[in-house]
């Protein structure tokens, strides 16, 4: 199932080019355009109306709402900003029928996971998964939300350290969907996706996405900073498939692979 439509509609939530400006460019004027628009970001903090509706799924208070919000558009988030959770939002809601994911239920775990796995976000430490669990768990304390839903969530948002690295016990491909706590797993798998599909955006979007993440580690050395994006590009290469869904595989995996390949030749320049 391909939707000829994705790459055009999601476009509009990172990066808006000129007609043509970036696409039809050399690379070195691609390259300070994109650096360009990554300069620019600070300046054009609009809050995404998908993000409204992510939260509204949220059953946390208005509160914790209000401080997710304030900790997404903190100083120094260029990626990791409200644009990047209604990105993934709208993909969920446009593709989760699918794969059987639309059940309110599930529907609203995924949100929480969706709306909290970046909550908290420092580039130069290896915590962040762990302190936005947290985070979430902070801020559902007094929801009435079974402890084993909130677990879910926070155990969620920690897989996404190594997206790869999480191991479902059921069969993504072939589910039962009659089966609730498999329906869970699979879901789990299905936001891990989610937060990689940017790797599949056109390639204008991901030089983007690229710019805003040297932009969030500037304080990071350029040998340093090549050096983790070549082990975690090649480790992404190396896998057998880098989404496990069948829907996300089909929209994303031969593009991200192309732009991970392409960005790799970059680093090695």
């Amino acid at each position: 199932m391909r939707d000829r439509r994705r790459p055009t509609e999601d476009a509009v939530l990172i990066f808006q080019p000129k007609s043509g400006a970036i696409a039809s460019s050399p690379a070195r004027r691609r390259r300070s355009e994109v650096s360009k628009v990554a300069l620019s970001a600070e300046k054009t903090h609009t809050v995404p109306k998908e993000f409204g509706d992510l939260l509204a799924r949220a059953p946390v208070s208005a509160r914790a709402k209000s401080e997710l919000k304030a900790s997404m558009e903190a100083a120094g988030r260029f990626y990791h900003t409200t644009a990047h959770l209604a990105q993934l939002w709208r993909r969920h809601r446009r593709y989760a029928a699918v794969e059987g994911f639309d059940v309110p239920a599930i529907e609203m775990l995924i949100a929480c996971a969706i709306a909290y796995h970046d909550s908290i976000y420092d580039m130069t430490r290896r915590d962040n998964e762990d302190r936005s669990a947290d985070f979430w768990l902070a801020a559902c304390a007094q929801i009435n939300l079974s402890m084993a839903d909130k677990l879910w969530v926070a155990e969620t948002i920690r897989a996404t350290k190594d997206h790869l690295g999480y191991h479902p016990t059921v069969d993504v491909e072939h589910p039962d969907r009659a089966d609730v706590w498999a329906l869970k797993e699979r879901a789990r798998v299905w936001v891990l996706d989610l937060d990689l599909s940017p790797l599949g955006d056109l390639e204008a979007n991901f030089d983007h996405n690229t710019a805003c993440l040297r932009r969030e580690a500037e304080k990071i050395p350029d040998p340093d900073w090549r050096q983790g994006q070549r082990k975690f590009l090649s480790h992404l290469l190396a896998a057998p498939r880098i989404f496990r869904t069948p829907v996300l595989f089909g929209l994303y995996e031969a593009p991200a692979r192309r732009n991970i390949e392409r960005l790799l030749a970059r680093l090695d320049r």
